[in-house]
């Protein structure tokens, strides 16, 4: 039973909404997104909830034994609960002045700071995709370094088709190329759903196989 009856729950879950895209019923067309989008939402707290209790355990286990970095555990849990009372006791207009000179005045300069950092990350992949071992690469370069020259002035100064040469890669070739990802990408997913209902894929069941 432990695993028959959520097998039962997602087969029919899943043909509801199956019926729901070839049917028009109206009250199951407006049950289902409603439906939906309440379980995405108590999914979604679910979720955030227990990661943030896995995060404080795993930091504050570090902190306790003073591991590596545990300096760095105590800023975000001090941060983590400053937030979370914040944003518990605190009236729930974003727009409070306090609330706003808080938030302004810390995650405007994370954001910042974590894109610094992941720029040098960017360019370290790049350096290493980008490398004309084949045809294949030495295409994939040349179009990157068009767009990227296509998207800055200098490229424009250098030579003025560089921009109309740019939107073309990117309206034609690269348009083309995320339409074949996206097929593939919906015909797993629709393969996956049906392993999924008839029971097939029993991966996301407790214990699993």
């Amino acid at each position: 039973m432990r695993r028959t009856v959520p097998l039962i729950i997602t087969f029919v879950a899943g043909f509801i909404a199956i019926l729901n895209s070839y049917l028009i019923f109206e009250p199951l067309n407006n049950w289902v997104p409603n439906y939906l989008q309440r379980t995405v939402t108590i999914s979604t707290a679910w979720s955030v909830g227990l990661g943030g209790l896995n995060l404080m355990r795993i930091h504050f286990r570090r902190i306790s034994t003073k591991g590596n970095n545990w300096g760095y555990s105590a800023v975000l849990v001090t941060s983590f609960f400053f937030f979370l009372l914040l944003g518990l006791f605190m009236d729930r207009n974003q727009e409070n002045p306090f609330f706003q000179l808080i938030w302004r005045s810390v995650q405007p300069h994370l954001s910042a700071t974590m894109f610094s950092v992941l720029a040098f990350y960017i360019a370290s992949a790049s350096f290493r995709a980008f490398r004309m071992r084949s045809v294949d690469s030495t295409l994939m370069l040349l179009s990157a370094f068009i767009v990227m020259l296509g998207a800055v002035p200098i490229g424009e100064l250098m030579w003025s088709g560089f921009p109309g040469l740019a939107d073309w890669l990117l309206n034609n070739v690269n348009t083309s190329s995320q339409r074949a990802i996206g097929i593939g990408i919906t015909l797993g997913g629709m393969a996956q759903s049906m392993r999924n209902m008839v029971g097939i894929e029993r991966g996301h069941l407790s214990g699993g196989e």
